[in-house]
């Protein structure tokens, strides 16, 4: 039995192979029909059909067709790292453009786009460390100030970059002839502050007697002082600051003491509080 193919109608016609007479099956053409005329259900069999620009009609391929989770992110176009995905005003599906380091997610309202800002309003507190001692020490101090030989200090590591600090110091000591002593606060092995001691005068002699080998000039004192770095910082790069002195000549400065050792000494508490603002 031979067979033709009637291109034009689709039908397929088979012929006995005797000659005596055809036998005409026609068998129509699977009809995928138009994106107009296809049918938009979701039943089993049923095959999507391309528009005139080659993508699937619109309604053809239901959401309801896509199951739950059945795109993965391997299917996602690729992005930028630190891109986030939002909507434009026409609601198609848009990208954040990537911040910078320290950078916020910021609204910008109704039908904007949010962008990543540098944080407002800046001056807040980020952290506090503080140091406190009742160790009694002394430091010998000259004419300049060693930085290499504070009297108290404290380290702290920025959480942000550019940040302000607070420096703030309550020192208990002694030294001989206070007078011409000038106190002084260092950011590394750079003095950023100073102020005469002579100014910060906080206790009252006592009445006792001097023990035997003191100087009759040693003063106790109470010295606060505070000051605001405004150097900058770089995120988790350390900074120590230090409480120095100096003295018109040299002398031997105590801390935590006064009136010397023994039962007419007197044991005070230093500290030494920093408080980072952030930019």
């Amino acid at each position: 039995m031979a067979h033709k193919i009637d291109s034009a109608s689709g039908s397929i016609t088979l012929i006995s192979e005797d000659g005596s007479g055809n036998v005409n099956l026609t068998l129509p053409r699977a009809g995928l029909g138009t994106a107009a005329s296809a049918d938009t259900g979701t039943a089993s069999g049923n095959i999507p059909v391309l528009d005139g620009s080659g993508q699937i009609a619109s309604g053809v391929l239901s959401n309801a067709a896509v199951a739950d989770n059945a795109i993965t992110l391997a299917k996602m176009a690729h992005g930028t790292d630190g891109e986030l995905i939002t909507y434009d005003a026409t609601g198609a599906p848009a990208n954040v453009a990537v911040g910078t380091s320290g950078q916020v997610l910021t609204s910008g309202g109704t039908g904007v786009a949010p962008t990543f800002q540098t944080a407002a309003g800046g001056g807040k507190v980020l952290q506090v460390v503080s140091f406190t001692s009742s160790t009694q020490g002394s430091t010998s101090i000259t004419t300049s100030d060693t930085a290499s030989n504070p009297v108290i200090q404290d380290t702290i590591t920025p959480l942000g970059n550019s940040s302000k600090f607070l420096i703030q110091v309550r020192w208990f000591g002694e030294v001989g002839d206070a007078w011409g002593c000038v106190a002084h606060i260092h950011r590394g092995s750079s003095r950023i502050n100073e102020a005469n001691t002579n100014n910060y005068h906080g206790l009252s002699m006592p009445t006792q007697s001097h023990p035997a080998g003191e100087n009759n000039d040693s003063t106790p004192e109470i010295l606060t002082l505070s000051t605001l770095d405004t150097t900058g910082s770089t995120t988790g790069t350390s900074i120590t600051f230090k409480l120095m002195f100096s003295h018109q000549s040299t002398r031997t400065m105590w801390t935590n003491r006064c009136f010397g050792t023994g039962a007419s000494s007197e044991t005070g508490v230093s500290e030494m509080i920093i408080t980072e603002i952030g930019a």
